[in-house]
């Protein structure tokens, strides 16, 4: 009899543990309310995809560009904290350290040579934004074919630019490059027929070269900050679309809902006007 009540009062006891088992799991994902604690919880599913707050990195240049567009970004129900760097670097190492969810500032071949070096997965959401006009100036001649045989024509001194000034001029058949070399310079040029005479200089000093030499060869950003017109141009790059800027973001946000309403939402009219306006037209909407 004894043996009996103690094998029921065991039974018994294990049916209760199995009991609040049951109780406290109430379903995978899900309280003892039946709420469900993962949606509950973290939150972190939801986050993925959907934002109302978005950390924006950008630089110091870049501040009344996002002021214009702060408005229809927030109307569409998100929130904008941005980030203010001095240099071009630091925005890429925030979005790495995931302090700020995206950055706006680069364009695509810079953005290439960032995540080779730094072994990074970024992604440039579609659309882009805009292309900085790449262009020939001279305050001697108003076009191409009136540059004289020996005219000196300042470039660049950093590869990029220089190799995007070299092509601009082969575009115009002012001259041909050694279409062996992937990122040309000036004495990569195979055939001169102009006799050309090439000077370099840092990109943002070039522009004090403007009455040395017959024509110099840069993005026009730079003219206006050293207070000239970036109108009257000779001729542009062609390869506009391949330095378009645009948001960036880290791998896996490359489809998230927010990023793609970001890209989308600042193609409106008073970034167009803005850039045409205050920019003197040095960059070109993609939209337009």
């Amino acid at each position: 009899m004894k043996k009996r009540l103690v094998s029921t009062l065991l039974i018994m006891s294990m049916v209760g543990v199995m009991l609040t088992g049951c109780g406290a799991s109430g379903g995978e994902g899900n309280g003892s309310d039946g709420t469900d604690t993962k949606k509950a919880g973290s939150g972190e599913e939801e986050s993925a995809d959907n934002k109302d707050t978005i950390k924006i990195g950008i630089r110091s240049d870049g501040i009344d560009q996002l002021e214009v567009v702060r408005a229809k970004i927030e109307e569409a129900g998100y929130k904008v904290e941005e980030s203010v760097f001095d240099d071009s670097v630091q925005p890429n190492v925030a979005l790495g350290e995931g302090s700020i969810d995206v950055n706006w500032y680069q364009h695509g071949p810079y953005l290439e040579t960032y995540n080779a070096e730094n072994e990074t997965d970024f992604v440039m959401v579609e659309p882009k934004t805009a292309y900085p006009l790449f262009a020939m100036f001279s305050d001697k001649y108003d076009s191409v074919d009136k540059l004289p045989d020996g005219a000196t024509i300042g470039l660049c001194n950093d590869a990029t630019n220089q190799a995007r000034a070299l092509n601009m001029l082969q575009a115009e058949e002012l001259i041909k490059l050694d279409d062996s070399v992937e990122i040309p310079t000036m004495y990569d040029v195979k055939e001169n027929p102009h006799d050309f005479k090439f000077i370099e200089a840092e990109m943002s000093v070039l522009p004090q070269s403007l009455s040395d030499a017959d024509a110099i060869c840069l993005a026009a950003a730079h003219m206006v900050n050293a207070g000239l017109s970036a109108e009257g141009y000779l001729c542009s790059a062609p390869d506009g679309e391949d330095y378009a800027v645009g948001f960036v973001v880290r791998g896996e946000d490359k489809d998230a809902e927010w990023a793609k309403a970001l890209a989308e939402l600042v193609q409106c009219d008073e970034l167009a006007e803005y850039f045409e306006e205050e920019k003197d037209g040095t960059m070109i909407p993609s939209w337009k």
